[in-house]
This record gives structure tokens, sequence and C-alpha cells, in this order.
């Protein structure tokens, strides 16, 4: 909330033509109005005038709060690191030692996947020629025993 104040100072008055004890008004940290003691003048500062710097005063501290803050965190850190836990520091490091160690494993073995993948595409038509031979194999057995026991009634 806004404090007024007022305060006694020596000012050099138009209208007496001499120093002579002002007082002055302050309406927070702004100038409202000041009043000669012998003469009784007054300089009065106006109102819309008054409110633009308000408002100036205001926009500027809520632009420049997030910086304001920082620096405050800044100052306080030092003072408050022996208070955070060790993990809080620690383990964000060993996740990026990890991924640095993942990321490296797959940029080295970049041209080795390839290779492997070439193994796995042969080892696939292998494994369906090895299929097709199987499916042959037994065909063939079939076909013998068919034929065997065909041979087994004719001679039998």
């Amino acid at each position: 909330m806004i404090k007024d104040k007022e305060t006694k100072i020596i000012l050099f008055c138009i209208n007496c033509n001499k120093e002579s004890p002002h007082t002055v008004y302050y309406v927070g940290n702004y100038l409202r109005r000041v009043v000669c003691d012998n003469c009784n003048k007054k300089i009065e500062i106006d109102r819309r005038h008054l409110r633009t710097v308000f408002a100036e005063d205001f926009i500027d501290r809520v632009l420049t709060k997030p910086r304001r803050m920082t620096d405050d965190i800044r100052k306080a850190f030092a003072t408050l690191l022996p208070f955070f836990p060790k993990r809080l520091f620690e383990e964000p490091l060993e996740v990026f030692k990890e991924m640095y160690e993942v990321l490296k494993k797959e940029d080295g073995e970049g041209s080795k996947k390839s290779d492997k993948s070439n193994k796995k595409s042969s080892s696939c038509e292998k494994n369906s020629v090895k299929s097709n031979n199987d499916s042959n194999m037994k065909e063939n057995i079939k076909g013998k025993s068919k034929s065997s026991s065909k041979s087994k009634n004719i001679d039998g």
C-alpha cells in the first residue's frame, strides 16, 4: 500500500524571494506537492501526470520482476547450496552420462548396424530356404511312406 509522507526542507521560494522552510508531500516515492511555510504558496503535481508516472513505474516493475527474482536467487543460491540434497545434482548428471554413452554406442555402431541388417536379411533368406527344404523333405518322407505302404500292399 502506498504511504503518504511529508518532510520539512529549506528551498528557495519564488513568492517570498528568499530561502524559507517548505513542507514537501510525497505519495509513495513520488512528489505530490510543495508548500511554502512562510507564504503558503502551493505547487502541486497534476493527478493525471501522477497516474501516468505510477503506471509507468508499475509496468517497469512488472517487466523487470523475472530478472530481479533471478538475481535474488543467484545471490541466495550460494547460501542455500549446502541445504540441497546431493541427489538433486547427481541424478541428472548420471542420466546425461547414460544418454551420452547410449548415443556414443549408437554412433559407433552405425556402420555395423547396416552390416548386421544385411546379415539379418540374408539369414532370413536362409531361414526361408530352410523352411522350404524342410517342407520338401516332409513331402518326400510322406511320399516315400505312401509309396512304401503301396509297395507293402502290392507285396502283401
